[in-house]
């Protein structure tokens, strides 16, 4: 509402239609759109040229804490208003609703949605009464808000008192229902200054607001501003005075009901209570701002990782100091402003993704080597644009990968949206992980499915100073066919002679095992003599095979079916491969081998004899 003159009620009634339009008048040429009023730190805006379609501004904000991005405003649904105009720059934006005093239940509606450039600060939108213009003032209305969240955010969005402080009333908006005082005998005194918190509880439901403007000197009686004392029926109720009607009175205008702190009718004494700054506003949910002039108006309204938000203001009071009628929410040029702050945000993110270089699973071979395997994409820990996400690992972040006592976030991926599959992020903010200099990442799988891990479960995460965003923490698995190692056995029968030169003997894949290496079976061996083993090893992984051990298991009579038992026998090779709790000659055992590496696409062989049981009855066998 425009300012308004207050205390005069002894005019003639043309004087209501001059006011309200002179004075607005004299507001706007008086004090410069430039001037800033409270509150601050709404960010600097930018209007477009060229302003975006459906919209009544465009343009681009930038913080305080210089995080940017898009904003537009759209005007919805409004009633008793000339239009709107909008006023952008270094404290956010700015929409006045001009006056219309044709009709009442004045209402408008208005959304911002804006579109931050990145993803490392949470963006908060920010509401005030005006954040430039300081001639003017607010009527009592009610404030509806509904919103949206950034999803671009892992964090929910919240509307929350932000400030909320005690300032004075402004009369031509409250008038004396809420300014009035009762003096000894039956005075009252009118315009008494009144400093409490703008934003209220919304007491109305949706409904009548039981709020009246009224002038106590208006009334029948004698006196002035400072001691007044009114007259009244037969019933002890007030009335106004002949040509004094500005405003509407209460239902029961006893002496105690003129005055909101006393009322009994309506119930009105405890109703409206004021907002305790970090009250939740829910979506949806509404409060109402009382009358304050644009110059002293401080509250804030801060909704935290919203994408948009949309306000709907109405006026709610019964009656008006300009107008005779009996109005319901009649108000003047009304202001609302918004605004955009940030904070830092860690954002750590990445994808649990099948390491398979693209090899459609249905064509996965565990013991293929070379061909569609010999591709750089496959089992290299590194998440390729030929590969793709897959669903239902948990992702943790905690304190720390040895000793994780803290979690901050969990995260279960089991979206089957195309581009979200696999895909895990963690919004968190600074104060949550406190001053550690890094944190962990953990992935876990519960079923079997990609049981190969292609990456470490854990990721410790250094935390860089002014660094908030991590992504590409990727973790890598694979089906069991697509294992990095492949073994393949042959098997030589030979008499046991005291020397072997094991890496001549033939070995391709038409052997007879009776004349070489060979990968078929032997048939009718006899017994005491020896079969001598190559085991190849082959990585065809891109990435080291580390801690390598390779175990072979030398058959015994009656387990697993066998029907007799096998020994190690001379000669040996190479026996620094071999662990030192590794089957000795003569004895029945297992082979086993030092921890070794396996470089990216490398082979292995492995080589040693074994004397077959010298019967095949159930008698003991000798080597």
């Amino acid at each position: 509402m425009t300012g308004r003159f207050i205390s005069v009620f002894n005019i003639v009634k043309p004087y209501s239609i001059w006011k309200k339009h002179v004075l607005a008048f004299v507001v706007i040429t008086t004090t410069p759109l430039i001037a800033q009023a409270n509150p601050t730190g709404f960010g600097t805006f930018t209007r477009d040229t060229n302003t975006i379609a459906g919209s009544i501004a465009s343009g681009t904000y930038r913080t305080a804490a210089n995080a940017t991005g898009k904003f537009k405003v759209t005007a919805g649904p409004s009633n008793g208003y000339n239009g709107s105009s909008v006023t952008v720059g270094g404290n956010g934006v700015e929409i006045k609703s001009d006056a219309n005093t044709t009709t009442d239940k004045d209402k408008f509606t208005y959304t911002i949605t804006i579109t931050p450039d990145d993803i490392t600060s949470l963006h908060t939108i920010k509401i005030g009464q005006t954040s430039y213009t300081t001639g003017g003032n607010s009527e009592i209305a009610r404030q509806t808000l509904s919103f949206t969240r950034n999803t671009q955010i892992n964090l929910p969005v919240q509307a929350t008192v932000r400030e909320n402080p005690d300032v004075g009333y402004f009369f031509g908006a409250m008038g004396d229902y809420f300014m009035g005082k009762k003096l000894a005998g039956n005075s009252f005194s009118s315009n008494n200054t009144l400093s409490r918190p703008q934003l209220r509880f919304d007491s109305s439901n949706g409904g009548d607001s039981g709020l009246y403007y009224y002038g106590i000197t208006a009334l029948n009686g004698s006196g002035n501003s400072s001691s007044f004392t009114p007259t009244t029926n037969a019933n002890g109720q007030v009335s106004f005075a002949s040509g004094q009607k500005r405003g509407t009175l209460p239902p029961t205008p006893t002496f105690t009901n003129i005055l909101k702190e006393t009322s009994t009718n309506p119930n009105n004494q405890n109703t409206y209570a004021a907002l305790n700054t970090s009250t939740v506003i829910p979506n949806n949910g509404s409060y109402v701002s009382y009358g304050v002039e644009n110059s002293k108006s401080n509250y804030v309204i801060a909704v935290r990782n919203a994408e948009s938000v949309t306000l709907t203001y109405e006026g709610i009071m019964r009656g008006n100091s300009a107008l005779e009628a009996d109005v319901v929410g009649e108000t003047y040029n009304e202001w609302i402003s918004f605004g955009v702050e940030s904070e830092p945000l860690y954002t750590f993110s990445g994808t649990v993704f099948n390491d398979n270089g693209g090899i459609d699973d249905n064509n996965a071979n565990a013991s293929t080597i070379g061909g569609m395997y010999n591709n750089a994409d496959y089992f290299n820990g590194i998440f390729n644009t030929t590969e793709k996400g897959i669903t239902g690992s948990t992702i943790r972040l905690v304190n720390d990968c040895a000793n994780p006592t803290i979690e901050y976030a969990s995260q279960t991926l089991t979206s089957t949206d195309a581009n979200q599959i696999g895909k895990y992020q963690f919004n968190i903010l600074p104060s949550t992980i406190g001053n550690r200099s890094s944190v962990c990442i953990i992935e876990t799988r519960p079923n079997t499915s990609y049981p190969i891990r292609t990456s470490s479960e854990k990721k410790t995460v250094s935390l860089a100073a002014s660094t908030y965003n991590y992504p590409s923490n990727d973790f890598g698995r694979v089906i069991d066919q697509n294992a990095a190692l492949v073994l393949t056995k042959y098997q030589y029968v030979n008499n046991c002679p005291p020397t072997l030169d094991y890496t001549n003997i033939s070995n391709t894949p038409a052997d007879d095992p009776n004349t070489g290496f060979s990968t078929k079976s032997i048939d009718n061996i006899e017994p005491g003599r020896c079969i001598a083993y190559k085991i190849i090893a082959t990585n065809r992984a891109n990435l080291s095979i580390n801690n390598f051990v390779l175990q072979d298991v030398l058959q015994e009579k009656n387990v697993n079916n066998a029907i007799v038992t096998s020994k190690l026998a001379n000669p040996s090779y190479q026996a620094s491969d071999y662990a030192t709790d590794s089957v000795a000659i003569g004895d029945n055992g297992t082979v086993k081998t030092v921890s070794l590496i396996l470089d990216p696409r490398t082979e292995r062989s492995f080589y040693f004899n074994t004397k077959y049981g010298t019967t095949q009855s159930d008698t003991a066998n000798t080597p």
